[in-house]
């Protein structure tokens, strides 16, 4: 990295103060030992309009032979060009998992930066990332990659934040390169995004360009697990003084020097900053307070190095009664040394970086239970009253927030740090007047965030961030420790020879006899059977007392006494084979668990090498014998070993994605029948699942990777599908369910279909009620249908529809019902039971016009008045919801999917169609 980079500070930060009694810290000069002042790193990501940097699209290049390039797409989306015919919108959101070589929209090569402890991710626009946007980073500690992490939204900040957005603050030990990814399923990325590095001793910023940055090597890493575990209890800082700082075993270094100074590989992996430079920080943090009655030593800002320069948020105080408990992100590499210049990252993250003016959290407790002062006026606050900090948006104001400095997703606090969290509850909670560190109590939020702003709620003393924002915070590991947290600061508010005789035996001494080795005893006779001598043992024939070397079989047990006669322990090599012997020098046989590795050894003891049949079950066991897990590429093929060791079979699923593995324990790949069903099976070997393009024909394959023939509804649209799979296009509603439309032509000419209806009634034995309907204007039935036929025409309805519903309404013109004949209402219009014999039409024509604009009404979405053919007949017509029953089958409500339609007789509309059918054909 050129030299010049610390002359090429892009921007600094400014030095005017908000309000006269803020006045800039004295900066001293660093003594030695201590680390320099540098500018923090910015890696701008997108630019203004969303677009992928040179160095954000640069892990993006083709993929290695055989992994599938050009053949795959994001998770979720199987692959060809990865959309719907003409419809991009389909494209899928990338997986709770995913694969980021694979499915990231943005990833850049793994680059090798300056030395930082703090990082954080900000973008323009909004304060929340757009929907299924998901950000990773991983780090490079000590010269190790750490696992991906998912990096959340800040759900905090001021409740006037800028409309800005970042994520949480992300916690190293100190590291020298990152790598960054964003997994967006095709939408658009964030704006401005960008990466922010925050030094141990920020100083100015600057934006990195390519030519500022070193691409290195790094193999691959899995994302973080969210499986919580218990985290190793480390040395209270505050109790036991003495361990040495960046010492988490009890090691030491020497007295007067730095980690970096000592020998061996004592010094921490964690203390490692830039190019394998320890990052040069305070050794010790003997300055702290118990002002106010703080029940432990609390490291205050002055103490920690705040640079009073970026506070620009001027303190407001609010009573306050609740404490909202938080963990920061990141490896949770850190030392105890390093913390404070942490929480000084932090700090300069929260109030420049993020633009709040100050760090959000009023206290901040590391894993070995150093506790230090954040927000600007925490410790001045008067009982009863706190500063109003950013750390949990909506619930700034009335609550102490204090962070937990690592990552709890996946690892559980430590028991000093609980102790400290709990500790310092208590005693807020008691100086703000409450008893019971468990109970709840009424709070009103400020600004909408999980709740709306206004609303009060009931939430207990302690609570975490995530029960009141849409956070995970402060992890699952912290969550499952509010009990405890609460135990504690319940506990807080409720205090106050020598045997004498024979001299040591002088040591034996080896004697070489006729080529053979004895050894003899103080009083000169020759030992036998087992021996120790200057700690190594050594097996004496029982007969002459004769040096054993090599396989030797000794009461059952195999041993190998190497070529000295010394027992072997461990692992050794004879004639090619390994072998283990276990800490009494018996060789072992069968299954041996070593670390996290597991090793199975023959009867014979020899290590186990490639495929091997146990007990019934395959295992693969790679050079140097260690037994594999997980993907095994073995003469150019694929299997996979599960997590004991056997070799899978049948379907699989890795990481969210679905592989098949044939009997033999092969991955594979292209065009498989399985089970009845056709699979399509990538380059990678992962299944494909949505819209596929292979050779110029779209395939669809359902979730469970099946692949569709037929009439298939998909993302609201039908489509036809051959019998092998080809998509044919799209089709209607109508077509894929059979239904037929209102809006329909007349199945034939006029005089034809006037005949059919004529002929219909006929069938039916009814006599025409002439007389009555006479005086409407049709006095035969073939009268009546030439109305039908011209009212239906008229309005664009299908008039066999029109004819048969009236039919069907009035029991062929007999009525019987509520509504009478008179009333020439042939559709029960206004009808509603219980005597209530509906409207009444002044003619035969109008009565079926009505009819006819209501069934309209039903059918078209676009219908107004001014578009009839007619004027409206019956007020009723406004009531219908326009195009809601478009199909004759869903005139009936309990057919219709929108649950609207004429009637809520089951089967209506699809009795109407059947007597369409029976009378018209």
């Amino acid at each position: 990295m050129p030299a010049s980079r610390y002359l090429r500070v892009a921007s600094a930060i400014s030095l005017v103060l908000a309000g006269a009694g803020q006045v800039a810290a004295v900066q001293a000069q660093p003594a030695a030992g201590e680390a320099a002042p540098a500018p923090v790193q910015l890696i701008e990501l997108t630019t203004a309009s969303g677009e992928t940097t040179e160095l954000a699209q640069a892990g993006l290049s083709e993929e290695e032979p055989g992994s599938g390039a050009g053949a795959e797409v994001p998770a979720g989306t199987a692959e060809g060009n990865g959309v719907a015919p003409a419809r991009a919108s389909l494209l899928a959101a990338a997986t709770d998992a995913p694969d980021l070589e694979r499915d990231a929209d943005l990833l850049t090569e793994p680059l090798e930066v300056d030395g930082f402890l703090v990082a954080g991710f900000t973008w323009s626009g909004s304060e929340a990332l757009p929907t299924g946007t998901q950000i990773y980073l991983r780090v490079r500690e000590g010269g190790v990659w750490s696992s991906w992490y998912l990096n959340e939204a800040a759900d905090a900040g001021p409740d006037d934040a800028s409309g800005n957005g970042g994520t949480d603050e992300f916690v190293t030990g100190g590291a020298d390169a990152i790598q960054a990814a964003v997994v967006s399923g095709g939408r658009a990325l964030p704006t401005d995004l960008t990466l922010a590095l925050v030094p141990a001793k920020p100083a100015g910023e600057e934006v990195l360009s390519d030519d500022d940055v070193t691409t290195t090597q790094a193999d691959p890493t899995e994302i973080a697990q969210d499986t919580a575990v218990t985290q190793e209890q480390l040395v209270d800082r505050l109790v036991d003084a003495t361990a040495p700082v960046g010492s988490e075993d009890g090691t030491t270094a020497d007295e007067g020097t730095d980690v970096s100074e000592t020998t061996g590989a004592t010094a921490s992996a964690a203390t490692s900053a830039g190019h394998g430079v320890n990052l040069d920080l305070p050794t010790a943090l003997a300055a702290t307070t118990t002002a106010n009655g703080l029940p432990v030593p609390v490291v205050t800002r002055a103490e920690w190095g705040a640079n009073q320069a970026y506070m620009t948020w001027s303190p407001k105080y609010a009573n306050a009664a609740h404490v909202v408990v938080h963990h920061t992100a990141g490896t949770n590499n850190y030392t105890a040394a390093q913390s404070a210049s942490i929480v000084a990252g932090i700090y300069y993250y929260h109030a420049v970086t993020l633009d709040w003016g100050d760090i959000g959290y009023n206290f901040l407790v590391d894993k070995y239970g150093q506790v230090f002062e954040g927000r600007y006026g925490t410790l001045s606050s008067a009982a009863g009253k706190m500063v109003i900090g950013g750390h949990a948006r909506g619930v700034n104001t009335g609550t102490m927030g204090i962070s937990m400095m690592g990552n709890y997703v996946s690892t559980s606090p430590t028991d000093v740090q609980i102790d400290r969290v709990g500790k310092m509850a208590g005693w807020f909670l008691k100086r703000s007047g409450v008893t019971n560190a468990s109970a709840s109590a009424s709070f009103t939020i400020l600004t909408t965030e999980k709740y709306k702003a206004g609303q009060v709620v009931n939430l207990p003393r302690i609570l975490a961030h995530r029960d009141v924002g849409y956070t995970t915070c402060p992890g699952d590991g912290g969550y499952s420790k509010m009990g405890q947290i609460r135990s504690v600061a319940q506990s807080q508010i409720s205090s106050g020879s020598t045997g004498g005789g024979s001299s040591t035996p002088a040591a034996p001494t080896w004697r070489l006899v006729d080529k053979t080795w004895y050894l003899y005893g103080a009083d000169g006779a020759r030992l036998t059977g087992w021996q120790k001598v200057n700690g190594s043992w050594y097996y004496l024939s029982p007969v002459n007392g004769a040096m054993a070397t090599g396989w030797q079989a000794i009461s059952g047990k195999w041993y190998y006494l190497t070529g000295s006669g010394a027992m072997t322990t461990g692992w050794v090599e004879v004639s090619g084979s390994w072998y283990y012997m276990s800490d009494s020098g018996a060789m072992v046989t069968g299954w041996l668990h070593l670390g996290s590795t597991w090793y199975y050894l023959h009867p014979s003891g020899a290590a186990a090498l490639g495929w091997q049949l146990i007990n019934g079950t395959w295992y693969y066991f790679r050079p140097g014998n260690a037994m594999v897990v997980g993907w095994a590429h073995v003469n150019g093929r694929w299997y996979y070993l599960g997590s004991s060791g056997e070799m899978m079979t049948g379907w699989l699923s890795v990481n969210g994605t679905w592989y098949y593995l044939d009997r033999s324990g092969v991955m594979l790949t292209g065009w498989q029948k399985i089970g009845g069903s056709w699979y399509y099976l990538n380059a990678s070997g992962a299944m494909s699942t949505g819209w596929i393009n292979l050779s110029g024909t779209w395939y669809y394959l359902r979730g469970s990777g099946a692949m569709v023939t037929g009439t298939q509804l998909i993302d609201g649209r039908y489509s036809e599908f051959a019998p092998s799979g080809a998509w044919k296009g799209y089709i209607s509603e109508a077509e894929a369910k059979g239904l037929h439309l209102v809006m329909a032509a007349p199945t034939s000419t006029r005089s034809v279909t006037v005949a059919k209806m004529v002929a219909a009634y006929q069938r039916s034995g009814e006599t025409y009620p002439a007389s009555v309907l006479g005086r409407g204007g049709a006095s035969t039935i073939s009268a009546f249908a030439g109305l039908a036929y011209d009212e239906a025409a008229a309005e664009g309805v299908s008039p066999e529809l029109l004819f048969v519903q009236a039919m069907k309404e009035t029991g062929w013109l007999q009525y019987g019902g509520d509504v009478k004949a008179t009333q020439f209402n042939f559709g029960g219009l206004g009808a509603t039971g219980g005597g209530n014999p509906g409207n009444s039409f002044a003619s035969v024509q109008i009565g079926l016009r009505a009819q006819v604009q209501h069934l309209r009404a039903y059918a078209d979405p676009t219908v107004t008045t001014a578009r009839l053919a007619h004027d409206v007949v019956d007020p009723r017509f406004s009531y219908v919801k326009k195009g809601s029953a478009p199909y004759i089958e869903y005139l009936g409500t309990q057919e219709n999917p929108s649950g609207a339609g004429w009637a809520t007789a089951k089967g209506y509309g699809t009795d109407l169609m059947a007597m369409v059918r029976s009378h018209f054909g």
